[in-house]
């Protein structure tokens, strides 16, 4: 659950910045880039329809056009130096990728956008031709992030006693 804490707010915290800073750009959030590979081994009699094989590509947070640029977003709560890698790989799928062979020829632009500012990272985006934006909306606003169910603690644990047997079992090792 670490890794998904952030989710929701990131994702308003992206939706905010580009509302309030790019309102007129064209926006498509969730992107998966790279050009479609084939899964080794798969046989397909028939082409799958569009876009089926680019679910194993993976996504950027937000591609915007605008003034004749393209811009590649990352948004973090937490901000840490792989953001840079993240959008110098993201950068490269762009160019590879036939879906948006139109647009090849504009500059890019690479946008690490964060909510908590960490100087030590923020100096190095320039070396990856990343710029850093620090936003900072108000995220007391923002309503809590709904946690479904309960701690296996407080529901109690329902496994019967002899559940590991069972999971060895199951994948045929022992469960010294």
């Amino acid at each position: 659950m670490g890794a998904r804490q952030y989710a929701q707010k990131e994702w308003r915290l992206l939706s905010w910045w580009l509302a309030s800073f790019h309102p007129n750009a064209e926006i498509h959030m969730q992107v998966r880039l790279g050009p479609t590979s084939t899964i080794p081994g798969l046989y397909l009699p028939e082409a799958p329809p569009d876009g089926t094989l680019r679910l194993r590509n993976r996504w950027i947070d937000a591609l915007f056009i605008e003034n004749e640029r393209v811009a590649l977003v990352e948004a973090k709560i937490e901000p840490d130096p792989g953001v840079f890698s993240q959008l110098v790989h993201y950068l490269r799928k762009f160019r590879s990728d036939p879906e948006w062979a139109a647009l090849r020829s504009l500059p890019v632009d690479l946008i690490a956008l964060v909510y908590n500012d960490d100087p030590s990272v923020a100096q190095e985006a320039p070396w990856y031709g990343v710029t850093w934006t620090v936003y900072q909306p108000n995220l007391q606003d923002f309503p809590q992030a709904v946690t479904r169910g309960q701690e296996a603690t407080a529901a109690g644990s329902y496994l019967p006693p002899d559940w590991p047997a069972r999971i060895s079992w199951l994948t045929g090792k022992s469960i010294a």
